[in-house]
């Protein structure tokens, strides 16, 4: 696979085009995909899919095969084969870390984006805070990928997590059997962010977990003692850093082990992400994800 998909951190905080940077990101993991035995897919990317039985034996590219021993079928241009909705948190505590979980995590989204309507598919984008938006519905036109760009571009961290009614209203209109992936730090009160899994599955939709931690949170290394605020409610907490780090980091794994668990009881893909990874990772589960809905 290709190496040099590790976003520097000077770089994300310094480039203001989201477009060029997700499209930067993802040629860069395409043209990796040539040099990995993923599928064989050709320089046409957007136009092929795995053969499954039962579809048009004149569909299949038999050079393709012939190169990789893969059967893959044809797409055609005007074919839109999944709808895709991409959840994105915006919540408070998105805004930590350097470079920031959020500044990561939109990234994702843009690149992510860009990757479903290279494909054909429609991808809509939906945010999470202290208000539940469907921002746009999903399109796999061009012109939509620019109004979600700029929407992504514009979209700012706050408050804290709600996820509640007006979140489910937003989930009840994906009324589309499709894909869900849900970009967040999962970091809300309650059994919000279970609710959110089991309202996706009600609505038929096959779901991808992106849990985003910065370095910072996972590692804890903060000698001394420190004011710890909250960044969603303003509750500060003086601590010394060092002899609480092992507790933090158990409580941490706790968590984080039960998100696993409850994704895995619902057949749901899931990945842990720290920020300083490189999104080669995360886009190849997505794209795993993708085919096999």
């Amino acid at each position: 696979m290709s190496s040099h998909l590790s976003i520097d951190p000077k770089l994300l905080a310094a480039v203001d085009d989201l477009s060029l940077l997700a499209r930067t990101v993802v040629e860069g993991f395409l043209s990796g995909l040539h040099r990995s035995p993923f599928l064989g897919y050709s320089t046409e990317f957007a136009s092929y899919r795995p053969y499954v039985q039962g579809d048009n034996l004149r569909h299949v590219d038999w050079k393709v095969w012939g190169r990789s021993d893969q059967l893959n079928v044809k797409q055609f241009e005007d074919s839109t084969n999944l709808t895709v909705q991409i959840i994105l948190d915006t919540s408070g505590s998105m805004d930590f870390g350097n470079p920031s979980k959020f500044a990561y995590a939109r990234l994702l989204a843009a690149a992510l984006a860009f990757l479903m309507v290279r494909q054909h598919d429609a991808p809509g984008l939906t945010l999470l805070g202290e208000h539940a938006v469907q921002a746009l519905p999903p399109r796999s036109q061009q012109h939509h990928l620019d109004d979600l760009f700029q929407l992504l571009a514009g979209a700012r961290t706050g408050g804290h997590t709600v996820l509640g009614p007006e979140l489910w209203k937003v989930v009840e209109t994906f009324t589309r059997r499709g894909l869900a992936v849900v970009i967040s730090d999962l970091f809300s009160p309650g059994e919000g962010f279970f609710e959110l899994l089991r309202q996706l599955h009600v609505q038929r939709q096959e779901t991808i977990v992106f849990q985003v931690l910065a370095p910072e949170e996972v590692d804890f290394d903060f000698p001394g003692n420190h004011l710890m605020v909250d960044s969603e409610t303003g509750r500060e907490i003086p601590l010394h850093a060092g002899a609480f780090r092992r507790e933090y980091q158990r409580r941490l794994a706790t968590f984080c082990d039960r998100v696993q668990e409850e994704c895995v009881r619902r057949e749901i893909d899931y990945l842990r992400i720290r920020t300083d990874e490189p999104l080669e990772g995360v886009l190849t589960a997505y794209l795993e994800q993708r085919m096999a809905v």
